[in-house]
């Protein structure tokens, strides 16, 4: 019979140990499976489709963080809705040591049928650098495994899951004489720029923030992002305050030319460096929630329900 976890263990450690020592270390990892097993899955390895993954997580810290990648095989592109598992190392100077953590990741496609990514949640427990192993079945049972490398910090330059969310003190539609120089959503609404994260977090009410450019984004998810946010607000926007937070501070002077584009210093002050980010914030503005990339409902609305609880 076949087994697969077996199969996955001798896969991954094998291709992280050649990546591993491609750096300039050596693996003393003990293997895992009888030489006939080996041989067998080096085997399988070399049969498979090669596979690259696009790591979309640009923050990850020691403790839990929700992981989102795409796999693109060569020739033909991004493979959606796979049965995918990961398996996580670290990286040592003795070898790899793992795994840590096995997980089945889950396939999120974005609006519109334009990609979309795997969602991993995996555990850290150390800084450094850690490897992933990850596995996918194809539609006619076979196995095929990629890898990546992945940096885990000490901590979280965005707000970490428990910590308080910041008081800025943004922009509002009180600032400025037109919404077109808060934001590049064409259809915005208003109450989503009335008040600042600080007075937000005053109410003592939840609160959900997500920072985007509609416009301008690089992934094209901004909009639909924004698209989201805005449904579930017609939804809860009596228990709790939804606002967002343009990338740019001078979205309307920008006119195509990102060149003349600012970046907001709200971004700076959450420690964002990609887009779009969405938070969720608990009525003592401790963030419970936190989404690097686009986030649908079925993710997010969840995370609304344990902060309304």
């Amino acid at each position: 019979m076949f087994n697969f976890r077996r199969t996955f263990l001798t896969i991954s450690l094998t291709l992280l140990s050649l990546a591993f020592a491609a750096c300039g270390g050596s693996s003393t990892e003990p293997d895992p499976t009888p030489a006939a097993n080996v041989e067998a899955s080096a085997s399988s390895a070399s049969e498979a489709p090669q596979l690259a993954v696009a790591l979309a997580s640009t923050d990850l810290a020691v403790g839990e963080n929700r992981v989102s990648f795409g796999v693109i095989q060569q020739g033909t592109g991004p493979i959606k809705n796979a049965e995918v598992q990961v398996q996580t190392f670290v990286i040592t100077d003795a070898g790899l040591d793992g795994p840590k953590q096995t997980v089945t990741a889950s396939f999120r496609e974005w609006p519109g049928g334009s990609g979309g990514v795997y969602i991993a949640q995996l555990s850290f427990d150390q800084a450094g650098e850690w490897g992933l192993g990850i596995l996918l079945t194809q539609s006619n049972g076979s196995l095929a495994p990629a890898t990546t490398r992945v940096q885990v910090q000490e901590q979280s330059l965005a707000p970490a899951i428990g910590a308080s969310a910041i008081r800025s003190e943004n922009k509002t539609s009180k600032d400025v004489s037109d919404l077109e120089e808060l934001t590049t959503d064409t259809d915005p609404d208003p109450n989503m720029y009335s008040i600042t994260i600080a007075e937000a977090l005053d109410q003592n009410k939840p609160l959900l923030v997500t920072f985007s450019t509609p416009a301008y984004c690089q992934s094209a998810t901004c909009g639909p992002q924004l698209g989201v946010v805005k449904d579930l607000k017609s939804s809860h926007s009596s228990d709790m305050n939804f606002l967002h937070i343009e990338v740019y501070d001078n979205p309307d002077e920008i006119q195509g030319d990102l060149t003349r584009g600012k970046i907001s210093p709200t971004l700076t002050e959450w420690g964002l460096r990609t887009e779009p980010w969405t938070f969720v914030v608990d009525a003592e503005g401790l963030v419970q929630a936190k989404f690097e990339g686009f986030v649908g409902p079925e993710d997010l609305e969840p995370a609304i329900q344990a902060v309304l609880q």
